[in-house]
C-alpha cells in the first residue's frame, strides 16, 4: 500500500470518527435541552458520571501507553549510554575502540530509534548534541559534555525518574573525574 493510500484511509477514518463524535455531542445536547425539564438532577448526575468515566478512561489509556513504551525506551536509552560510554572508555577498559564506520553505523541506528521513541525533550537535546558533534555549532569542549548531562537527565525524566537531587554535573560525575571543573 502506498503512503498516499494510507494517508487517504487515515483521512476517511478521521472523518468518520469526527461525524460519529458530532452525532454523539448532538444527541447529548438534544437530550440535555429536551429531557432536562423532566428529571434535571438525575440527568445531571448521569452526565457527571459519564464525564468522570471518560476522564478515567483517557487517563488509564495514557498510563497504559506509557507503560507499554517504557521497556523499548529503556532499551534504546541504554544503547545510547553504552555507545557514549564505549566511545569514551574503550581504551581505558582494554577494549579495541570502534572504527569510524562502526561508530557512524551505530550513531545512525541510535538516531532512527530516538526519532521514533524518544520524548520531545530527549529528541531536541539529542538534535542539539548532534549539531555540536557535527561541528555546525562552535562551542568549547565543556558545552557538549554539559549537554550530554542534560540529555541523560531528560532520559531519566522520560523513564519517570524525578531527578530531584541530581543535576547534569552530578550525573556527569559517573563519567568524568574532574566534573567540578566543568562548571567553571
Amino acid at each position: 500500500m502506498l503512503v498516499a493510500d494510507m494517508k487517504r484511509d487515515r483521512d476517511w477514518q478521521s472523518i468518520g470518527i469526527g461525524i460519529f463524535a458530532i452525532a454523539i455531542i448532538g444527541l447529548v445536547a438534544w437530550a440535555l435541552f429536551h429531557e432536562i425539564s423532566k428529571a434535571p438532577w438525575q440527568f445531571i448526575t448521569i452526565l457527571i458520571a459519564l464525564f468522570g468515566a471518560l476522564i478515567t478512561f483517557v487517563g488509564n489509556l495514557q498510563i497504559q501507553i506509557r507503560n507499554e513504551q517504557k521497556p523499548r525506551k529503556t532499551e534504546i536509552y541504554d544503547k545510547v549510554i553504552n555507545f557514549f560510554f564505549d566511545s569514551i572508555f574503550a581504551s581505558k577498559l582494554g577494549r579495541e575502540p570502534k572504527s569510524q564506520e562502526e561508530m557512524v553505523q551505530e550513531f545512525a541506528e541510535l538516531t532512527l530509534n530516538l526519532v521514533l521513541w524518544a520524548s520531545d525533550d530527549v529528541l531536541s537535546l539529542y538534535i542539539e548534541f548532534r549539531k555540536m558533534a557535527g561541528g555546525s555549532v562552535k562551542e568549547s569542549l565543556k558545552e557538549p559534555i554539559l549537554l550530554f548531562g542534560q540529555l541523560l537527565l531528560a532520559m531519566r525524566k522520560d523513564l519517570s525518574h524525578r531527578n530531584k537531587q541530581i543535576d547534569e554535573l552530578s550525573i556527569l560525575g559517573t563519567f568524568v573525574n574532574d566534573v567540578e571543573n566543568l562548571s567553571k
